[in-house]
């Protein structure tokens, strides 16, 4: 989707694919630079209860398997250690971050993603907040705990920072994570509230 303006708008990302419904308000992803590149819709508690409804759909599949979900971290951090160069763009680019140390986000992102060791269990969805400062590693950081535990996972990304937290939810979905194991909402406070109240917390 793109504005009259030519700014596109960047997706959620719910059950296994882009998401784009009809919003009333967009919020503008103002870039190092200083230019508005992207907007991004701002959820509330529609966008939050379709997230958190499809993450629980996934979850008793998913937890039931440890194995499969080790396999599919394994593949989701060699797919980002493979395009990290391109992460690492998206990073620099919102966070203005130096190219050395957007690579080395990248780097913790993808250790992140290695290192979680899955147990079998879980039985909830877990909120996992982006951290505007770093945003993909804060994210991946989030999902290995939640998926290491066997819960599905709805992220919030940094309104500021959004693009490269949803090039790994486009990621995830080469990598074979099924539908609705990791969503994505964009947003600002209004929007964490509701991901809250959608989650019963």
């Amino acid at each position: 989707m793109k504005f009259d303006d030519g700014i596109p708008a960047i997706p959620l990302w719910i059950d296994g694919h882009a998401w784009l419904g009809v919003f009333a308000e967009f919020i503008d992803v103002r870039q190092a630079d200083g230019e508005v590149h992207y907007r991004v819709p701002k959820c509330g508690p529609g966008e939050a209860a379709e997230a958190v409804a499809s993450a629980r759909r996934a979850q008793p599949a998913w937890g039931a398997d440890a194995a499969g979900r080790q396999r599919l971290l394994g593949e989701l951090a060699s797919l980002l250690d493979q395009f990290g160069g391109d992460f690492a763009k998206l990073v620099a680019r919102e966070t203005g971050q130096d190219t050395e140390a957007a690579r080395a986000e990248v780097g913790r992102a993808v250790a992140a993603l290695r290192e979680a060791a899955c147990a079998e269990g879980g039985g909830g969805v877990q909120a996992v907040a982006s951290d505007a400062a770093e945003p993909l590693a804060s994210v991946a950081a989030g999902l290995a705990r939640a998926f290491a535990a066997g819960d599905t996972a709805v992220a919030l990304s940094a309104a500021t920072a959004p693009s490269a937290v949803f090039a790994l939810a486009e990621l995830s979905a080469r990598a074979g994570f099924p539908a609705g194991a990791f969503c994505l909402l964009h947003g600002d406070l209004q929007a964490r509230v509701a991901l809250k109240s959608a989650l019963g917390s």
